[in-house]
């Protein structure tokens, strides 16, 4: 994400950050008991104060996010505990573009219908429209997590931009990663395999064991 001759950050630009985070909020659908009683392994997410090497920085956290009012949508899978944070560019904090992170860990249940519910209920939040239709990536090859991803055409607030969105999920943790930027508004400026990547480190950086 280049943040070469951007602009003095705008209202609207705010305003399209913050409603994109929100409605990463209202991800992980599934409230059926999960039918899987095998044991899971024991993980939990975090929100550390940097990810992907320090080039992004916290501004907000779980806790922070729901005193301004965030919460999370009712049908999570039974037993799980949300995690929910917005990120802004090391390099340009007080921009307007940054990540929003939204994930569940505990018993998930069924891994791949989460993800579905996870990409359905983002774009429906969002009044999103899908602009470039789901792929697989394997960022780090074979021992690397898998993340699927798709590219999201945002309403945002009076001009429409594109947001890449990648997930994972596992049968301990599943987790929504976007990169929000209102100034992408051409498609081909989207670096789906490069957000990817992106999303295989904050893999690494916010997965802990329990």
């Amino acid at each position: 994400m280049s943040h070469a001759g951007r602009a003095m950050p705008h209202a609207g630009g705010a305003v399209a950050a913050a409603a994109v985070s929100a409605a990463l909020l209202t991800g992980c659908g599934g409230g059926e008991e999960p039918a899987d009683s095998r044991p899971v392994a024991a993980v939990r997410l975090v929100t550390p104060r940097s990810l992907d090497g320090g080039r992004y920085v916290l501004e907000k956290d779980t806790a922070a996010l729901e005193r301004a009012g965030a919460g999370v949508r009712e049908g999570m899978p039974p037993g799980t505990t949300s995690v929910l944070a917005r990120y802004r560019p090391a390099d340009d904090p007080a921009g307007d573009s940054g990540l929003a992170f939204s994930g569940a860990y505990g018993r998930i249940g069924e891994p791949g219908r989460v993800q579905d519910d996870m990409f359905r209920s983002f774009a429906a939040s969002s009044s999103a429209s899908v602009a470039r239709k789901r792929a697989e990536y394997r960022p780090r090859g074979e021992r690397g997590p898998e993340v699927a991803c798709e590219v999201l055409l945002v309403a945002g607030d009076g001009k429409p931009f594109y947001a890449p969105v990648c997930t994972w999920a596992r049968a301990s943790d599943a987790a929504l990663v976007t990169d929000i930027d209102p100034g992408r508004t051409s498609l081909d400026a989207v670096d789906v395999a490069a957000f990817a990547k992106v999303t295989a480190r904050i893999y690494e950086d916010t997965r802990r064991r329990a």
